[in-house]
């Protein structure tokens, strides 16, 4: 998902084609091309937690969704603290929080003074001020990365919820109006697999086979089709 915000999008709305460059993406809605020419508008939606979509755009502008490599990121013999290596990739003056949060205030920018103070506490919650050591990688990406797999990670007895809804409004060639909706709602299992996996993992699964088994071409395939659909409807077990 983090690089998935450097990435253009383009969809359909209102009967045309429009285009989102990547670094606008996340203070834009992000809808998404889904192959229905007769669709005016198609958008797809994420709901997220309030300041989520201003909490990346910050860790864009701060360079911490950079790939590239840095040497003073990789040393596993000294591994800097964390606000050094803030202080390192914006170029602050110190790794105090007071220059830390003017170099921030620099590289970016913010709506109101409450949506600065979230992010910021956002950001202190990952542990960007402070002196604990960072895990040596190669990047900024890759060192952020590893802290939030630590910060994110399940506790015990926690368990992730997948929700999921298509809503329909369809105008009819006699000029009835119609709205049809569809929806899914799946709780992962603490002692098993998480919702996200089972979902995402069966699908892909399933695709997996019928390749292997030549019931769908070795190309890239989005599942817009019966002969690709189908299939994955028909998975039984997917539950257990």
């Amino acid at each position: 998902m983090l690089l998935a915000v450097e990435n253009t999008v383009k969809f359909y709305e209102t009967g045309n084609v429009k285009e989102i460059p990547g670094k606008q993406l996340i203070t834009s809605a992000r809808p998404e091309k889904y192959s229905i020419p007769e669709a005016q508008t198609i958008i797809r939606g994420t709901l997220r937690y309030q300041g989520f979509p201003e909490l990346i755009r910050v860790l864009l502008d701060m360079g911490l969704l950079s790939q590239e490599s840095h040497d003073f990121l990789k040393s596993f013999s000294t591994p800097l603290p964390w606000d050094e290596a803030t202080a390192k990739t914006l170029e602050s003056s110190s790794s105090s929080e007071q220059d830390l949060t003017w170099a921030i205030s620099f590289k970016t920018s913010f709506k109101d003074t409450d949506k600065k103070h979230r992010v910021l506490a956002g950001l202190r919650w990952i542990g960007l001020f402070f002196d604990d050591a960072i895990t040596p990688r190669s990047s900024a990406l890759n060192i952020l990365c590893a802290i939030l797999e630590k910060r994110m990670a399940y506790e015990e007895g926690e368990r992730d919820l997948v929700s999921l809804q298509h809503k329909f409004e369809i105008e009819h060639v006699d000029g009835k109006h119609e709205t049809q909706t569809s929806a899914l709602c799946d709780y992962g299992d603490p002692k098993s697999y998480s919702a996200m996996a089972k979902l995402v993992g069966i699908p892909c699964g399933v695709a997996v086979m019928q390749v292997l088994e030549g019931e769908l071409p070795k190309e890239l395939l989005a599942p817009y089709s019966p002969e690709v659909c189908d299939p994955l409807r028909g998975v039984e077990g997917v539950g257990d």
